[in-house]
């Protein structure tokens, strides 16, 4: 499958920039109810270890967030934000054969707060537990993101 590169809008010293990232949409479902399923546009980063999403994507998939378990999630510069990890599904439909999506079970970790607003497109970022070690990601920077089973 494959996915373009997104153009990014953000705010630098409030002068309004843009770049290519590599955003993909992903599917998110509670296994509890594996038929409702929430879209996210999030960040595909081989240098996150985990897989962070949105609070509020948890609590719109009937997840109690805090009854997860408790994790504290570093980023660049030291920067902490808490986290609680849940079982999810992920779903990542191929939009010119579905008989070619992907799906599978893993974790991750819901926020307790909100992202910050830098990104505010953002709503999950998809790290190497989880995310690249169930699929086959290849950059193919400014073109496009290929994903694929590791199997295929």
């Amino acid at each position: 499958m494959e996915f373009p590169y997104t153009k990014v809008l953000y705010f630098l010293k409030h002068q309004k920039e843009s770049r290519l990232l590599p955003w993909a949409r992903i599917g998110i479902y509670n296994p509890k109810n594996p038929e409702k399923v929430i879209y996210l546009l999030g960040l595909i980063n081989s240098g996150a270890d985990l897989t962070m999403i949105n609070r509020e994507i948890g609590e719109n998939l009937d997840y109690t967030i805090e009854n997860g378990q408790e994790t504290e999630l570093k980023g660049l510069g030291g920067g902490t934000i808490l986290g609680y990890f849940h079982k999810v599904g992920y779903l990542i439909e191929d939009p010119d054969s579905p008989k070619n999506n992907i799906k599978y079970l893993g974790c991750a970790a819901f926020t307790k707060n909100i992202f910050p607003n830098s990104y505010p497109q953002q709503t999950a970022i998809f790290g190497t537990i989880d995310f690249f070690s169930n699929l086959m990601v290849t950059f193919i920077y400014p073109k496009k993101i290929v994903i694929g089973t590791v199997f295929s």
